[in-house]
């Protein structure tokens, strides 16, 4: 994740999560050698991987690994020190920095709104 990028919202377990953040982090994850593409690909959608990829990256730096990330929390910090850059757009109709889930002009919110 680059300084540009952060996220809008827990990304967890127990929380509903965004998925231009899952997307980004996976990405992150993935080049980073933390996340294992499952066999049905990569999706903006939260899975097992995803958490114990989270939870990988936090033993290995240190910190509580309860496989989520917060907000300005320790493990988004540390991740935007550690991880290479991941892509990030700013979508045409509201403005929002996003992973490009759907698209690298629209945001997801957007996207479902029918503004393609």
């Amino acid at each position: 994740m680059s300084d540009r990028y952060k996220i809008k919202a827990p990304l967890g377990p127990a929380f509903n999560t965004n998925p231009d953040d899952v997307w980004v982090v996976k990405n992150s994850l993935a080049r980073s050698g933390f996340y294992k593409t499952p066999d049905y690909g990569m999706t903006p959608y939260p899975d097992e991987e995803l958490f114990a990829g989270i939870r990988k990256f936090q033993r290995r730096y240190g910190l509580k690994a309860d496989g989520q990330i917060l907000p300005n929390g320790q493990t988004e910090t540390e991740m935007k020190t550690r991880l290479a850059a991941s892509p990030s757009y700013r979508c045409i109709h509201c403005g929002a920095l996003h992973g490009g889930v759907y698209s690298p002009k629209v945001c997801w919110q957007c996207w479902n709104k029918g503004m393609r």
